[in-house]
């Protein structure tokens, strides 16, 4: 890996770890139920896919128009890794430390939402009760450390895929293209 896409995706990382933080601690302190609305999570998906975007097209013009997959993907998957170990360590410190009671609330939101959604696509009204039934008898913990470590891998793993095709709009033609002087 070169220093160029290292220096690119470290600071596109730090910038994707201070709106993490930022927007984490303002929904947090306004009213943390929003964190489990969708459109918080597709809006720091935008955000990642917006920085991305950023992050390798800055590196190729740093390299000089010229950039391989491996470059591009490099800058980006660095940026990813910095910010969603971010968020998930600020989430993971407000819900735990800071505001236990938050952790339950939305867990019951969660499950909720998991209600209103089988209603609506009119699942059986025995399946819904029994499956209401198991996550009131066995909470699932959204906030826990393993929960946590999970939503890490699994955005890692959505942000790849994402990263892969962004670093492969915006590679070379040909790996292998130089200068002509």
């Amino acid at each position: 890996m070169n220093t160029i896409s290292k220096t690119t995706g470290l600071t596109f990382g730090y910038i994707l770890m201070a709106y993490y933080v930022i927007v984490n601690l303002i929904v947090f302190f306004a009213d943390y139920t929003l964190f489990a609305k969708p459109y918080l999570g597709i809006t720091n998906m935008v955000m990642v896919l917006i920085l991305g975007v950023s992050c390798v097209w800055i590196t190729k013009r740093r390299l000089g128009n010229l950039i391989t997959t491996k470059e591009g993907f490099s800058a980006f998957f660095i940026m990813v890794v910095i910010g969603l170990l971010a968020n998930n360590v600020i989430q993971f410190v407000l819900f735990n430390i800071v505001n236990p009671e938050a952790k339950d609330v939305n867990n019951q939101i969660m499950v909720a939402m998991a209600e209103s959604i089988a209603k609506d696509i009119n699942a059986p009204q025995e399946e819904i009760d029994k499956q209401l039934e198991y996550m009131r008898n066995n909470p699932n913990d959204n906030f826990s450390f393993k929960s946590m470590i999970f939503s890490f891998a699994q955005g890692i793993l959505g942000a790849s895929v994402a990263g892969l095709l962004i670093a492969l709009t915006f590679k070379n033609k040909s790996e292998h293209t130089t200068i002509s002087q």
